[in-house]
């Protein structure tokens, strides 16, 4: 694969509705380090079986695996972002839990991507935060980053999910085309 880095600009509001969902999932409540992982592990899946990502984030090698970055800060920042901000309208961190405020109807994620996110629920809830962190230590993509972060690169993710090199490619080529829309889509709402 050639070298390129593949981005997503963040859209806030899609990666509100993919935790809120799995949150709707889970009784309306999860750790936050358990959602986290939840939703890395469902972009992972994504982005190699379907080459778009859910959340639209970025990732990051941390102390307990790989994470969802802007999630993560939203999380652990609440207050400082806007109470009728996509994020804060939905969902409330309470310590180290995450909560729905009310109950919602998604917008923005279509029937597979929240097919993914029920594979995923399904599959890997019902491991505790910490089970689901030792998990993630194993992806490829993961390095230990010490007491910093470590930037995973979507590249990262396909090395590490899609052993063919034109499966590899291709996959590259409509995640940047992917990205490229959602850009262009979201920037002129």
């Amino acid at each position: 694969m050639d070298k390129k880095t593949l981005n997503y600009i963040f859209d806030e509001r899609k990666a509100a509705e993919a935790a809120a969902f799995l949150l709707s999932l889970n009784n309306s409540r999860l750790p936050y380090l358990k959602l986290i992982k939840l939703l890395y592990i469902s972009d992972r899946i994504s982005l190699s079986e379907y080459h778009s990502s859910i959340t639209t984030d970025a990732y990051v090698s941390m102390k307990l695996g790989p994470v969802t970055s802007g999630i993560l800060d939203r999380i652990k920042h609440s207050a400082d972002y806007s109470d009728k901000g996509p994020w804060n309208s939905i969902i409330r961190t309470d310590g180290y839990d995450v909560s729905l405020k009310h109950d919602f109807v998604p917008c923005f994620l279509s029937e597979e991507e929240m097919d993914v996110l029920r594979y995923v629920n399904n599959r890997y809830g019902k491991y505790e935060k910490f089970d689901l962190a030792e998990l993630t230590h194993m992806f490829p993509e993961w390095q230990d980053p010490g007491n910093s972060s470590i930037p995973i690169q979507i590249e990262d993710i396909l090395f590490a999910t899609i052993d063919d090199d034109e499966k590899r490619n291709q996959a590259a080529e409509d995640i940047m085309l992917s990205a490229h829309l959602h850009n262009i889509s979201y920037r002129d709402m």
